[in-house]
């Protein structure tokens, strides 16, 4: 072999092995992000039979929807807090107001949706209410 070809060929098993590198780095070590609640409840309502499926889906949009007015006011009390807190001179009372304003705002929104949750639990069979319980449950910790 030729220097010339050895050199092309050495360049490129060095190039090949720094993007096998980037590649390899890029991959997620606990073999994945966990599945989002919307996930999860997917897969375990495949495990019922459609009529089921169908009423717990609703049950969920029911609950959703209850939460559904104070977001926006929720997402514009963030934006407003985060304007207080970059702002010049630093008005501590404002930011604390802010932060008290998202605090009842966000209860609110609990109270509402736990309304929703215990309307919709009445309306469920006994195996309904443990899919349900199962999907609202946080899942574990991923393993460090």
């Amino acid at each position: 072999m030729n220097k010339t070809l050895r050199l092309v060929f050495l360049a490129s098993l060095v190039l090949n092995i720094i993007l096998l590198g980037v590649l390899l780095g890029r991959l997620p070590l606990s073999g994945g992000e966990p599945p989002s609640r919307r996930q999860r409840m997917e897969q375990e309502l495949k495990k019922l039979p459609e009529p089921a499926q169908s009423r717990i889906r609703e049950k969920f949009q029911t609950i959703r929807s209850a939460g559904d007015p104070l977001r926006a006011q929720l997402d514009e009390a963030r934006v407003e807090a985060l304007r207080i807190f970059s702002s010049e001179p630093f008005d501590e009372a404002a930011y604390d107001q802010q932060i008290k304003k998202i605090d009842g705002l966000r209860g609110e929104m609990f109270r509402r949706m736990d309304r929703a949750v215990k309307q919709a639990t009445k309306e469920l069979s006994t195996d309904e209410r443990r899919l349900f319980a199962d999907v609202l449950r946080r899942p574990p910790p991923p393993p460090a």
